[in-house]
């Protein structure tokens, strides 16, 4: 069966990708039969493919997971939080072991502990979802007597708060359920109110139950949680105050939602492997290629013969064919930006559940090719980006409300074409970055002095997030604050030849737009002379080409400048940015205006030799890495050229 294995893989991917989609979808439509009915399907394949591999752990996990579906389908458990968070963690174990099965390894998973949760659902039709709140009481001289005599025997004391929605009806059954179930193996010391208030309902929406247990924390959080209906449960010790127990319970929080990124962000960043190709493509490519062998054939034939007008000839079709050959790769190598965007919906899920907020993620332009090495480089600075939304600009649902805002917030991811580059931009309606928190905090980690900040508009404050360490978060976590990986995205933009633009306004949201090469390969370039040397440089960082009169240059504070159109525009000689000699004394120059973070600066070269489509060629690791140079290619006399980077040269 080992021949039939990628083909498996590659098609058990396909069914994850939809279940993905499809869950996140039925998770906001619990009562979308056809939804239901698609991921239904989807885990029956997956669960029958599986076997006939003799991938029997996979398939049992895809089975329990079908079994579930089907129940869900009949009506007799409902969608709820807790359930799809199982499901989901089903499709990540299977995801996981497809990379292990794609690797030359088995179908060996720990499968076992959730599918008994999952079979939970298959024996209940109610089910729980837990949040955590809590409020403690105060215990008598008598209580802790009682709690010192038994933490003397090497037992410990947990306090448990269990709190219910408001006037839950069942809430007086399920609490003595949780003490009965408590009682097993362990001694309930106390209950707040006493087991006869309980009983008679008196009592509002929260219980405080004291035990002594061998049990670990996690443990006896189980027993407890093994009842469905809850909205929150606390569990802490009894010597620990209720306020640092909160404090532990928001770190261990924090901690989950930086796991979730991190494994998020793992998934995202994988390279993508394959493509699908047309067979249009692929006949496309054959006949090109054959027309190449029938003008080899006529080059040996013209050697014989001599024959130069036939040369001609031939050197015509073979720059034709060449550029049609060049033409159909490149479009090969294009992929639908959907391969990246479609792993999102399961991030933003996630962490926006951690946060407890919520979010609705609408993704836009997914149809939009790019080439390969560029999607494969993206992945990492759009978790960045999206993450940053969830955690620190959308809003808890409160506070959205009292600023007369939707409690769900929306984040945008959309793709677009604008002429020959590609733009990706991430939007949200929340807080908006605050240029006067970003200003503080990049005085204090001395980014800008104050003096230097106090002449910056507020357009350039926020501006200052895409450096390192900058944060407009009060709290820092691993996942929060606006600069907490804004500078990822900045130096990956400019390792790309993008360009990164922000607008921001307080309370109304933040939007980042990335302009992007559609490919890595291949690049429109304009070369230009210097000191006799040719330098490329990429025609995305530029912004048109001017002859000006030397006199015209203004030295201003040190710094020649030169005005266009009104407009002071800083002025930079090209020899002396690469360190070669310079005695220009040409009363006219050669001016080219390129784009450095979103301001005009001009570069001073000896003349303009033509613009034309160049090939990359990656430097070796003693070239790798120097400033103003991001790879080199071959000009049509054999000759290497470097390709400037603007982004470092400036």
């Amino acid at each position: 069966m080992d021949k039939f294995k990628n083909e498996f893989v590659s098609e058990a991917r396909d069914h994850l990708d939809v279940l993905n989609d499809s869950l996140l979808l039925l998770e906001k439509s619990p009562d979308d039969m056809d939804v239901i009915n698609k991921i239904f399907r989807a885990f029956h394949t997956l669960k029958g493919n599986a076997a006939t591999m003799g991938f029997l752990k996979f398939s049992e996990l895809a089975h329990s997971l079908e079994d579930v579906l089907s129940r869900i389908r009949d009506g007799e458990i409902k969608v709820n939080p807790e359930l799809m968070d199982l499901i989901l963690e089903g499709c990540d174990i299977m995801d996981k072991t497809l990379e292990v099965i794609s690797g030359g390894g088995t179908d060996e998973m720990d499968n076992q502990t959730l599918i008994q949760e999952l079979k939970r659902y298959l024996d209940e039709k109610e089910q729980n979802f837990t949040v955590n709140i809590g409020k403690k009481a105060e215990l008598s001289k008598e209580d802790h007597e009682k709690i010192s005599a038994i933490e003397a025997e090497g037992k410990k004391i947990f306090r448990i708060i269990v709190q219910y929605d408001n006037n839950n009806p069942m809430k007086v059954p399920k609490t003595l359920v949780i003490l009965r179930n408590l009682a097993k193996g362990d001694a309930v010391i106390k209950s707040n109110p006493d087991k006869e208030d309980i009983k008679q309902g008196r009592f509002n929406n929260e219980v405080e139950i004291i035990i002594a247990t061998n049990k670990t924390k996690e443990e006896v959080s189980a027993v407890v949680n093994d009842t469905s209906g809850l909205k929150g449960v606390l569990v802490f010790g009894i010597d620990e105050s209720y306020e640092k127990a909160i404090e532990t319970q928001n770190e261990e929080k924090e901690l989950a939602k930086a796991a979730i990124a991190k494994e998020h962000q793992e998934d995202v960043v994988k390279q993508i492997q394959s493509v699908k190709v047309d067979m249009e493509k692929l006949d496309n490519l054959m006949n090109l290629v054959g027309e190449l062998l029938i003008n080899n054939i006529r080059l040996q034939l013209i050697d014989k013969k001599q024959d130069y007008h036939m040369l001609k000839t031939v050197v015509d079709g073979i720059d034709r064919l060449t550029l049609d050959l060049q033409d159909e790769v490149m479009q090969i190598r294009m992929v639908p930006i959907g391969n990246i965007f479609k792993r999102f919906p399961r991030m933003v899920r996630d962490l926006a559940k951690k946060e407890e907020k919520k979010v609705n993620l609408v993704i836009e332009g997914q149809e939009i090719e790019f080439d390969r090495t560029v999607l494969d480089q993206i992945g990492d600075p759009l978790v960045h980006l999206l993450r940053n939304c969830i955690d620190h600009g959308i809003e808890t649902p409160g506070v959205r409300e009292k600023e007369n805002k939707s409690q769900q917030g929306t984040i945008k991811l959309i793709a677009r074409r604008e002429k020959n580059n590609a733009v990706i931009e991430v939007k949200d309606d929340g807080a908006g970055i605050n240029p006067k928190t970003v200003r503080a905090s990049s005085i204090k980690k001395g980014i800008v002095t104050e003096e230097a900040a106090a002449k910056m508009t507020d357009k350039e404050l926020q501006m200052l997030v895409f450096r390192p360490g900058v944060s407009t978060n009060k709290v820092i976590t691993d996942v929060s604050g606006r600069g907490v990986g804004m500078d990822v995205v900045m130096s990956k933009m400019k390792e790309l030849g993008g360009r990164v633009h922000m607008d921001s306004a307080i309370g109304k949201g933040t939007s980042v737009v990335m302009q992007l090469p559609l490919t890595l390969a291949i690049i429109t370039a304009l070369l230009v002379k210097s000191k006799g040397e040719i330098y490329a440089l990429p025609l995305s960082s530029i912004d048109q080409t001017v002859d000006i009169l030397a006199s015209n240059i203004k030295t201003i504070q040190g710094n020649d400048v030169f005005v266009l159109r009104g407009k002071d525009i800083p002025i930079f000689w090209l020899d002396r940015l690469l360190g070669l000699q310079n005695n220009d004394d040409r009363k006219r120059l050669t001016l080219v205006i390129v784009n450095k973070d979103n301001q005009q600066v001009g570069i001073v070269v000896d003349s303009i030799v033509s613009q034309q489509q160049v090939l990359i060629k990656s430097l070796q690791d003693i070239v790798k890495g120097t400033r103003g140079v991001s790879g080199a290619t071959i000009l049509g006399d054999g000759s290497v050229c470097m390709i400037l980077d603007i982004g470092t040269l400036l």
